[in-house]
């Protein structure tokens, strides 16, 4: 299975147990990692990757998600195909 394969697996299955939600990106924060986890593959994003911040829309009481860049990306895919 290729990382692209497994990332959007991950991503499907974070949808379905709810642990990641089903919107479209409409803010986005970037900058480098610091070393937080991946909200999609739980991998720290290091200091020398790109780190995207999403946050909920309409003042969610939860923590922003972060995601190296491919993560976010199969994750938006997934949720695109919903």
């Amino acid at each position: 299975m290729s990382m692209e394969q497994r990332l959007q697996h991950a991503a499907r299955a974070g949808l379905a147990s709810g642990r990641l939600p089903r919107v479209q990106s409409q803010c986005i924060w970037g900058g480098y990692g610091r070393g937080d986890v991946c909200s999609l593959c739980g991998e720290p994003i290091r200091s020398h990757e790109v780190e995207f911040e999403v946050t909920e829309a309409g003042g969610s009481t939860r923590p922003a998600f972060k995601f190296h860049i491919t993560c976010h990306e199969a994750w938006q895919l997934e949720c695109a195909l919903g």
